[in-house]
């Protein structure tokens, strides 16, 4: 099978903040070695890694074909420079893009982010329904929120990412590099980047109440055919008449019920299917079903629609000790003659810097232009 696969790694200057002792770089590049490069570089993937667009205006992100050998990928992954701002959307944008125009069996995009797209851009601006409907909600996306804290940063990426079909998880800053890891292993299983088997569980807890073998029996699953799945070696648990079932049992016996006495599927393909999973069986058919097109169980990818919000801090998270423009409407508000300054067109800066305060009267503002835009570097000097 061939796969186009497109990593989209966020080289933006946040990724120099620490976490837990370590730099959020440091963190991604243990993920990628540990969890993610072990998914890709199959026989047959065509893997890009693409860099953060430059600027929000009209521009391409940079993009090279890493070599199908986890060792190259990783040394190259570690010699990325984190100095960027995150057009975020723009540059997944490209990957969208990239995906139409190449021919492939299936399209993998994943997303490593700490922060939100600092551009304001909306999907909808971006790619339009029909062709969301029609491509990209056939790829495989996902998008992991490294560290990102703000609520309202979070909730906007992962309302990017279900607008796209795909998957968004977030692994906090509070999280432990092994929790880390171990909520990336199975989002990268759900999501479908990883094709390894046995496919964790559903579930490890479940709320509810202990229920009696006649409440059980009431809901069309008899205490013989409970007894016949222990005996095939199927059901983990002995019933017992006497015993209340507690939810995590229930939930096994409905799953493993539902598939060999009501689904009318042969007892030879139930036990391929068996074999794909892990014991004791605590799925459901709302969590997992059968791809009868390449013979495995895939996760279902649970999106509820969610709106994206305005977020004009995002913008100051990726140079604070560069970028002045978060002061702007404080009376500490000062400007560090000959340091380089950043132009963002926030509510209180227009494009000709004439009206951001009275106290720039006191500078020169170089280059002398009245055509200033985003983007543009400044410096100022003393009069």
């Amino acid at each position: 099978m061939k796969r186009y696969i497109e990593i989209v790694y966020d080289n933006s200057g946040s990724m120099n903040d620490r976490v837990g002792g370590k730099k959020k770089y440091e963190i991604a590049q243990e993920l990628f070695e540990k969890d993610i490069l072990p998914t890709i570089g199959l026989k047959g993937d065509h893997v890009v890694l693409r860099l953060l667009r430059t600027s929000c205006e009209d521009s391409i992100s940079r993009t090279e074909i890493l070599p199908n050998q986890r060792s190259l990928m990783l040394n190259r992954i570690k010699g990325i420079s984190h100095d960027q701002s995150t057009p975020l959307f723009f540059t997944v944008y490209d990957a969208v893009e990239a995906c139409r125009n190449f021919r492939a069996d299936e399209y993998l995009i994943f997303v490593l982010t700490d922060g939100d797209d600092t551009c304001g851009t909306r999907i909808e601006e971006l790619i339009d329904e029909d062709t969301l409907k029609k491509y990209v909600r056939f790829y495989k996306v996902l998008l992991v929120q490294l560290a990102v804290d703000s609520p309202i940063s979070r909730n906007n990426l992962t309302a990017f990412t279900n607008a796209l079909g795909g998957q968004a998880i977030s692994l906090d800053s509070s999280d432990s590099i092994t929790q880390m890891r171990r909520k990336l292993k199975l989002a990268l299983n759900v999501s479908g980047f990883s094709n390894k088997l046995p496919l964790e569980h559903c579930f490890d807890s479940l709320p509810g109440f202990d229920l009696s073998w006649d409440e059980i029996e009431s809901a069309g699953i008899s205490f013989h055919q409970s007894m016949l799945l222990h005996q095939k070696g199927i059901l983990e648990w002995m019933p017992d008449l006497n015993i209340n079932v507690n939810t995590l049992q229930m939930a096994e016996l409905r799953f493993l019920h539902s598939l060999i006495f009501k689904s009318g599927i042969p007892e030879d393909l139930t036990k391929t299917m068996l074999s794909q999973l892990k014991k004791p069986y605590y799925y459901s058919f709302d969590c997992i079903y059968w791809d009868f097109s390449v013979a495995r169980w895939r996760y279902f990818i649970q999106q509820n629609p969610i709106e994206q919000l305005p977020n004009r801090d995002a913008r100051f998270d990726d140079f604070p000790e560069k970028n002045k423009m978060r002061d702007f409407d404080e009376k500490q508000c000062h400007y560090k003659e000959n340091e380089i300054y950043r132009v963002e067109l926030a509510p209180t800066l227009m494009p000709s810097f004439r009206l951001v305060r009275e106290d720039l009267a006191d500078f020169e503002i170089k280059p002398k232009t009245k055509n200033l835009k985003e983007g543009d570097r400044i410096i100022f000097k003393w009069k």
